[in-house]
Order: C-alpha cells, then sequence, then structure tokens
C-alpha cells in the first residue's frame, strides 16, 4: 500500500480539500469523524449523530461503518457519482449516488478526527476452501477419508440437546460419532464432542468413539483429547476443496447409459 496522506483533526475546509482530491485521483479514502447519514432509495433511514468511520473504495463502493459489529450500517456497492461540498452552518456533506437503482447515501460531517487517503494493489485470487457442511458432506461421500472400513449412517445425528456432523461404524462395528471444524479444533471443540460421546453412550452397553476433525489443533485440545480418550484426525482443506471441485465435474448419467450399463451386467 502507497499512503500519501495522513491528516488528524483537519478543519472542513482542509478536509473538503482532501476528499476532493483523493476522489479525483480514483484514491481510497478512510474519513473518521462525527456525521449524520441519510439514504434514500430502493427504501429510506436516516442515522442520528455519531462517531462513524466511512470508506470510500477505488472503485467508487462506500460505506459507513460504527464503533460494534462487523457489517456497514449503509453502503452503496457501486456509485454514479460521490460528490462533496460544504456549507456554513450545516458542514461537510459526501454524497454517493447512484442510478440504477435510482438512490443516495449523504453523509452529513461536523466533524472530523481523521483523513486516510492512499492507493491499495491487491489483485490475488481469492479462494473460499469449504463450509463445515460441505466438508462433512465430502466425508460422508468418501467414508476411507476418515479410515478404511469407515461406514457413515446419518448426517446432523440429534443427540441431547445438539446434533453431531456424522454418525457410522467402523470395520469392527463400533459406534463412531464425528465432529468437524473448519477451523483450528480448540478445548470448546473436544468439549462438545466429549458431550456427544457421553450421552450417546449412555445406557448402551457398547463402544463409543469420539472423532475430531479440524485442519490443525491447539496445544490444550490435543491434551483435552488424550484425557477424554477421544481421536483426532487432521484434514487438508485443499485437497478435500480439490475432490469436491472434481466430482462437480463428472457428468451425470444419462438414463440411456444407465440402461446400457444394465444390460452389460
Amino acid at each position: 500500500m502507497v499512503v500519501a496522506k495522513v491528516v488528524e483533526n483537519p478543519d472542513l475546509e482542509s478536509a473538503l480539500r482532501i476528499i476532493k482530491e483523493g476522489l479525483t485521483r480514483n484514491r481510497m479514502l478512510i474519513i473518521i469523524g462525527e456525521c449524520y447519514i441519510d439514504y434514500e432509495g430502493r427504501s429510506a433511514s436516516k442515522l442520528g449523530l455519531g462517531e462513524r468511520m466511512v470508506i470510500v473504495k477505488q472503485d467508487g463502493a462506500v460505506l459507513v461503518h460504527r464503533p460494534k459489529g462487523y457489517s456497514p450500517v449503509n453502503w452503496q456497492p457501486s456509485t454514479t457519482t460521490i460528490e462533496v461540498w460544504l456549507r456554513s452552518g450545516e458542514g461537510l456533506s459526501l454524497m454517493a449516488v447512484r442510478n440504477r437503482p435510482r438512490e443516495y447515501l449523504r453523509i452529513l460531517f461536523n466533524k472530523i478526527f481523521l483523513i486516510v487517503e492512499g492507493v491499495f494493489h491487491d489483485s490475488a485470487e481469492f479462494v473460499m476452501y469449504l463450509s463445515e457442511s460441505e466438508i462433512r458432506d465430502i466425508i460422508f461421500d468418501n467414508p476411507d477419508l476418515l479410515e478404511p472400513g469407515f461406514k457413515p449412517l446419518e448426517k446432523e445425528k440429534r443427540i441431547g440437546q445438539g446434533a453431531v456432523d456424522i454418525y457410522g461404524l467402523d470395520s469392527n462395528g463400533n459406534h463412531v460419532l464425528v465432529e468437524i471444524k473448519r477451523v483450528m479444533g480448540d478445548r470448546d471443540a473436544v468439549l462438545q464432542l466429549y458431550n456427544y460421546v457421553e450421552n450417546y453412550k449412555s445406557g448402551l452397553n457398547k463402544n463409543v468413539r469420539g472423532v475430531l476433525l479440524a485442519p490443525s489443533f491447539t496445544p490444550g485440545a490435543l491434551e483435552l483429547l488424550a484425557k477424554l480418550k477421544l481421536e483426532f484426525k487432521e484434514i487438508d482443506l485443499k485437497k478435500l476443496r480439490s475432490l469436491s471441485q472434481s466430482n462437480r465435474k463428472k457428468p451425470d448419467t444419462t438414463l440411456l447409459e444407465y440402461m446400457n450399463e444394465g444390460k452389460r451386467h
């Protein structure tokens, strides 16, 4: 990132000049200040005075963030024009206008605490690997990924107040409960699996195995797994994603192919 300018506590006239220059140069702008928000378009909304962060991206997208929460309270995904002006006794206005659909977002500042103007360079490909439900489905359809001879019987099996991701039997006929985490397995995940195992085997005179699947595990989780006599297995999300993509590319069997296959047998 090349930061061109960082200005603290500018007066509104200076802020107007900086913001105008940034918009003209298609710069990223981060503006922190006290502001009111008006939106009108497919719906309408007003937001009273508060301290907020306004982000104007290099493609014209505008987002308004409050001090809490990860989602913007107001936003324009793309804009036709962005205008900024200063009126005595009113404050500094930034208006993002979108033509299709017709809507506008007006941000009225009476104080600005910080402006950051810069250029961001980011051409990396965004890859989202898999959700927990997708991992569950892949393991269910490819049970040898867990271990040879594993036979999955049910997804989201209700146990007590929750549901374990996969229930099945191993090659020796033991009941197996599999809990999946797409991020690092921690102590909470271990305790969740332990509760499933204890609830399930209550009154059941059979061996019940609990297996936690995750890309990695915290040291505390590994220690607790050993203490509670539970099992774990590391999963490779990139490998599972490749397997998922290859399965999607396989063409569906047509009715004619199915009938011809039956004749060969």
